[in-house]
This record gives C-alpha cells, sequence and structure tokens, in this order.
C-alpha cells in the first residue's frame, strides 16, 4: 500500500508533464484537421524562391513545431504537405525530390525535438531516469529552461544540416522554376479558431514553466491547474460548437479525428522497429551490451573525452536499436560514469537524451526517420546513410562542447 501511495504521489506531482504531452498530441491533431500545418508549411515554402532556401524553410518549419509537439508528431502533421511538395516539384524540376525533402523534414525534426522539454519520448524518459535515480538538481529542468540553452544549438545544428542538405542532397543541375508567388488566402473562421488555441496552448504552458520557475509555490499548485486547463482545452476542442465549419456550426475535432488521417506506412514500418526493440529487450541483449559498455567505460578518463565518448556511442547504438530502447538503457550507465569521472550525471544523463534524439543515418534510428521513410517513396537510403554519418559526427562534438561548457552554465 506503501508503495501505491508513493507511486500516486510521483505521478501527481508529474501530471503537468504528462498532460503537456497529450496536450501536445490534441494540438497536432488539431492542426492537421483544421489545414493550418499545410497552409503555415505552405507559407514558408512560397517565400522561397531556391531549392536550397525551400530545404532550409522546411526545415525550419519543422523544428519550429518540434518545440511545441513532439516530433514523432511533428513528422505526421507535416507528412501530407510533404509528399504533395514532393510531387510538385517533381512536376517542377523534372527531378526526384524525394531524398532531401524527406532528409530535410528528419533533420529538421529531430534537431527541434531535443530543442524542447517536449520535443522528443526521450526526454519524457529522461525525466523519469533522474526521478528514479534521484538526480541532484533535477528539479532546475523545466519548459523554460531548456530553452535557454537549447535555441542556440538547435540554431548551430539547423545549419550544418542544411549545408549538407544544400550541398549534396539536391539532383545536379535542379532548379525551381522561378514564379509569380500566389497571394495567400486568408485564414477561414474555423482555422482562426484553432490558430486561438494553439496559442492558448502554447501561453498556458510557458507560463506554467516560467512560474515554476520564479514562484516555488506554483509547483504544488501546478498538477491541479494542468489537470483544470487541459479539462478547459478538451471542451473547447471537443464540445463546443461555436465554430462556422462550411456553414454550419461544429465542435474542431470530432473524437475520430484523434484516430483517422494517420500514415498507415510509416506507422507500420514504427511498429516493426518498436517489435524488434522489444525483442532486443526482452532476449537481454541491452543490458548485456550495456554491461560490456558500462566496463569499457569504467576506467577514468578527461571529462570532456568521457562525454565526447558516451555521446558518441549512444549515437551510433541508436542507428541500430532505436532511440527509446538506448536512452533508457543508457541512463543508469551514464549516471555510474559520471561519478567515476567527476561530471554532473544530471548533465551526463542529459547528453544521453540529446545525443539519442539526434540520429539521422537509418530509417529505424527514431521514430520520426521510421515515419518519413516508410511513407515516402523514392528515398535514396546510400544518401541517408552517408549525410547522416557526416552530420552524427558533426552533432556529437557540437553536443560535447555544450554539455561541457553551456549547459552547465544553466544547470550548475
Amino acid at each position: 500500500m506503501e508503495h501505491l501511495t508513493e507511486l500516486g504521489r510521483y505521478l501527481w506531482l508529474r501530471l503537468p508533464l504528462i498532460l503537456l504531452f497529450a496536450n501536445a498530441y490534441l494540438v497536432y491533431r488539431l492542426l492537421s484537421v483544421t489545414g493550418l500545418t499545410t497552409v503555415c508549411v505552405q507559407r514558408l515554402l512560397g517565400r522561397s524562391r531556391s531549392l536550397p532556401g525551400l530545404l532550409f524553410l522546411l526545415m525550419l518549419a519543422a523544428a519550429l513545431l518540434s518545440f511545441f509537439i513532439p516530433n514523432a508528431i511533428t513528422v505526421l502533421t507535416l507528412l501530407p504537405a510533404l509528399t504533395a511538395l514532393e510531387r510538385e516539384l517533381r512536376v517542377e524540376t523534372g527531378r526526384h525530390m524525394a531524398t532531401p525533402l524527406a532528409l530535410a523534414a528528419i533533420y529538421g525534426a529531430n534537431i527541434g525535438g531535443m530543442g524542447s522539454l517536449v520535443g522528443s519520448p526521450a526526454n519524457l524518459l529522461l525525466v523519469g531516469a533522474l526521478d528514479l535515480l534521484a538526480v541532484p538538481g533535477r528539479e532546475q529542468i523545466s519548459f523554460a529552461s531548456w530553452f535557454l540553452w537549447s535555441l542556440p544549438l538547435v540554431a548551430l545544428y539547423l545549419l550544418a544540416g542544411w549545408a549538407l542538405l544544400a550541398s549534396f542532397a539536391l539532383p545536379k543541375g535542379a532548379q525551381r522554376p522561378v514564379r509569380p508567388r500566389p497571394q495567400a488566402k486568408p485564414l477561414s473562421p474555423w482555422q482562426r479558431s484553432g490558430l486561438a488555441l494553439f496559442v492558448l496552448f502554447l501561453t498556458f504552458w510557458t507560463f506554467s514553466s516560467i512560474a515554476s520557475e520564479i514562484w516555488p509555490a506554483w509547483r504544488s499548485l501546478e498538477p491541479a491547474v494542468a489537470a483544470g486547463f487541459f479539462s478547459w482545452f478538451v471542451f473547447l476542442v471537443f464540445f463546443r460548437a461555436a465554430t462556422p465549419c462550411q456553414g454550419t456550426s461544429a465542435p474542431l475535432l470530432q473524437l475520430r479525428d484523434v484516430f483517422t488521417g494517420l500514415p498507415t506506412r510509416g506507422l507500420v514500418l514504427l511498429a516493426l522497429v518498436l517489435a524488434l526493440a522489444l525483442a532486443f529487450k526482452s532476449l537481454g541483449l541491452d543490458s548485456s551490451l550495456m554491461s560490456r559498455l558500462s566496463r569499457l567505460l569504467g576506467a577514468e578518463m578527461y571529462p570532456a573525452l568521457a562525454v565526447l565518448v558516451t555521446v558518441a556511442g549512444v549515437i551510433l547504438m541508436t542507428e541500430v536499436l532505436s532511440n527509446t530502447v538506448v536512452s533508457a538503457a543508457f541512463f543508469p550507465v551514464a549516471y555510474a560514469l559520471a561519478h567515476a569521472n567527476g561530471l554532473s550525471p544530471l548533465i551526463l544523463m542529459l547528453a544521453v537524451s540529446l545525443a539519442s534524439t539526434c540520429a539521422f543515418m537509418t530509417p529505424v534510428a527514431t521514430p520520426c526517420n521510421a515515419l518519413v521513410f516508410g511513407e515516402m517513396r523514392g528515398i535514396r537510403i546510400g544518401s541517408m546513410l552517408g549525410l547522416g554519418l557526416v552530420l552524427n559526427l558533426v552533432g556529437a562534438l557540437l553536443l560535447t562542447v555544450w554539455v561541457c561548457w553551456v549547459i552547465p552554465l544553466v544547470y550548475s
């Protein structure tokens, strides 16, 4: 009974984070059903006169969305617009554009996923691992404080990924025809209502995060307030019939909208990846691998070298095992390695979460990779492997610098 009480207390304290992820999924369906994502992507891409510029804007759109909704959900949101854009560009350029467009979406979503506390499932696992191991300083991690160090990191990562794609992923000689830019259509009342709810979502969760930083009493109130806000949000989305929709009043979402319109092929591939990960775990292979790696890393080493080895190892393992399996198995290793080398366990476990989100080589590495690869046809696997390897190496160095010298300035 005491264990149940402790579990209930823990779930109550972490209820805001759980509701934040649930709220983010509803926002994804809201953006998709109202067509706001398509409108946003079309307006962004309509500003581009060149293919490199188009790739940058696509990466930027994916990263920005991943700041506020989990990156796998961002990919689900973008896929309809992405496949339509690929067909349009194939007609315009006479070249297959699936590879650069798919990689731009994957890079943007994965990079944006590490830019926010809710951006990746690995970050949710990180919070659970920090609580389980009672890591000192874990209370400093919040929705707002994460942005202090993540925004410049995301910007540098995006520039590196875009430079690779613009230089090596585009078909040789492919040019985007310069055409008069069509005037953007104004948002419909239905879309404006959806946009208002999206702004409401951002406003509440940003305020809640900042309040918990500057007002300690808010932390005890936050679970109840978050539950109240989420209930109100559900009412506004599903039950308020005051939005003009094709001449009639109707709620923004029906219950069936929560489950319809999902990309079947991408989800099937993702399910296969998860099944393989579960099989790997059930056979105890993850524990065996982590045990060997722990012995390998057990010796004392220079702190920056320990971070680099950890980050590089997590990235490369993620490419073949999926990021959720690797991050969950690697957190205890990082905890022990930090104590052995005079590092902060909080910082090194944070590095594991970031590294497991930024794997770009294979379709099985992250949910974003699996969803895009499964849904878009014609992706060149050789380009994905080669460019992903380069970005992995650049990212390992960049993350090492950030973990050693930048993030400690925020979580001191």
